[in-house]
């Protein structure tokens, strides 16, 4: 066959093209395999070079400045850093931007702060890995150090942490508080009974007795201020307000009293539980638009069977007697009525979400966190951990810590959940301890405001202090980030 002129053939590519452009997909993918078919090398090169320049076009390239930084905030940290390593052109745009690196901090769990104004690319880029190795190391056991004190005591039933010191009661009928951070005494308190609950603040400390009555002291001088007679039980939880000069107590009698703190006068005795109170808590409660009472709070109190949810204000500004103003809204079932129920100590309020574990009926090897709205008054969520939970610690927005029983000493008990995804955080092996409390009061979380997630200046001092076996006390403390990359 005589070979085409070039005019010829020019005529005829175009009527080919003309035709093929008119075909389906599927025929145009035959036409594509028989070209394949009978092309040679020189043919076959020149497609995969043509086919190279298509497939792996750099398409960030020929996108505007903002549009480039608004796609690469979409991915992951780990993501970036590999992005970083493929070309300049992307290492210059992902490490040139602060906005990449401070959402990239975001999906971590990291919190950004907003008061913040640092546009520094280069910073945000080193929290954001420094932290990454911080999040890292909270699972391998590098981010944690501990002490264990031996005060020559007898056993320790209670301890608190606040603001760097720690108190603890024993049944050597001593209470003390220390500053963790020097390890010196700072006050000696002697009492009447062994205590069975602790709490105490920057002017006073309040202890409970397994006798059914309570003390006040002055937490700096150690003078005797007050006490509160009395229940005919054990008191195991008490809660305090000093905006409201109030002092709520739960007893092993049942009953619930509500005292005037700055003198000890009983307000109230509140007797409808019917079995032992193990947890009371006075929270403040924001109130509705358009109220008079600002200064309402809500009175949570919790047997092993019901949890009841009370309203508390004064209707008079003297906060006299009469002016005390206290209603049940409802109660909430979180257990079985029958002997053979167990409770699972942990009632912790954000302002709007009541959280608190229970057993899984179905599985005793396992827990559930449960969520309640307070205001709605429904369940928001049942959450299955498959965890045992010996007691509920803390949640924050973004962590929950719980305490699981101890098994061995290489098998972590203590251990930090992420609230959204339940994905373990951080764990560690805290020594095994007598049964706790229904309180707690054997255990106490220490510096608190990391539960809302890290930012980079809330991971140190005290994470918790604990009463444990041999009569100590067990202090757990986060390792500065610099002796960490030591380690």
């Amino acid at each position: 066959m005589a070979a085409k002129s070039d005019g010829d053939f020019q005529e005829w590519l175009e009527g080919v093209m003309e035709y093929y452009s008119n075909l389906s997909d599927v025929k145009r993918n035959l036409t594509i395999d028989c070209i394949i078919a009978c092309s040679g090398s020189s043919q076959l090169s020149h497609l995969f070079a043509k086919t190279s320049l298509l497939l792996y076009r750099d398409f960030i390239k020929l996108l505007p400045a903002e549009l480039k930084e608004h796609l690469l905030s979409f991915l992951d940290g780990k993501s970036l850093l590999i992005c970083c390593c493929a070309c300049k052109t992307w290492n210059d745009i992902i490490s040139s931007s602060p906005r990449i690196w401070q959402q990239a901090c975001r999906r971590s769990g990291l919190t950004v702060d907003k008061d913040l104004d640092n546009g520094d690319a280069k910073y945000w880029k080193s929290y954001f890995l420094e932290m990454t190795k911080r999040l890292h190391n909270m699972k391998s056991y590098k981010c944690f150090s501990t002490k264990t004190y031996d005060r020559n005591l007898r056993r320790v039933t209670a301890v608190y942490y606040h603001k760097g010191k720690v108190a603890t009661a024993s049944d050597s009928k001593i209470i003390q508080i220390w500053d963790c951070g020097r390890d010196v005494c700072l006050l000696t308190i002697r009492t009447d009974s062994s205590v069975a609950s602790i709490k105490f603040d920057d002017s006073i400390l309040i202890a409970s007795s397994y006798l059914g009555h309570m003390v006040s002291w002055d937490a700096i001088s150690g003078q005797r201020l007050t006490e509160y007679m009395r229940h005919s039980g054990a008191i195991f939880t008490f809660d305090y307000s000093k905006d409201m000069n109030l002092l709520i107590s739960g007893s092993s009698d049942n009953r619930i009293k509500i005292w005037a703190l700055s003198n000890g006068y009983l307000y109230k005795t509140l007797s409808d539980h019917s079995c032992w109170v193990l947890k009371v808590m006075l929270c403040p409660y924001t109130a509705e638009k358009g109220s008079k009472h600002m200064d309402r709070h809500l009175l949570f109190s919790l047997d092993k069977t019901v949890i009841v949810v009370r309203l508390m204000t004064f209707i008079s500004s003297d906060m006299s007697p009469e002016g005390l103003y206290i209603t049940t809204l409802y109660s909430i079932k979180h257990g079985r009525s029958d002997d053979s129920a167990l409770f699972t100590p942990g009632l912790h309020f954000d302002g709007e979400f009541l959280y608190y574990p229970k057993e899984s009926f179905d599985n005793q090897k396992s827990s559930t966190l449960c969520k309640w709205d307070v205001r709605q008054k429904c369940m928001v969520s049942e959450m299955e951990l498959n965890l045992k939970v010996r007691a509920l610690l803390g949640v924050g927005k973004k962590y929950v810590v719980i305490l699981t029983p101890w098994q061995h000493k290489t098998l972590p008990n203590f251990i930090v959940l992420d609230k959204n995804s339940l994905e373990k955080v951080a764990l560690w092996n805290i020594p095994p301890s007598k049964p706790i409390g229904p309180d707690c009061s054997q255990l106490c979380l220490g510096e608190r405001d990391w539960l809302d997630g890290l930012d980079g200046k809330n991971d140190q001092g005290v994470l918790l202090t604990a009463a444990i076996d041999e009569n100590c006390v067990y202090v757990l403390k986060w390792l500065p980030r610099s002796s960490q990359d030591a380690t």
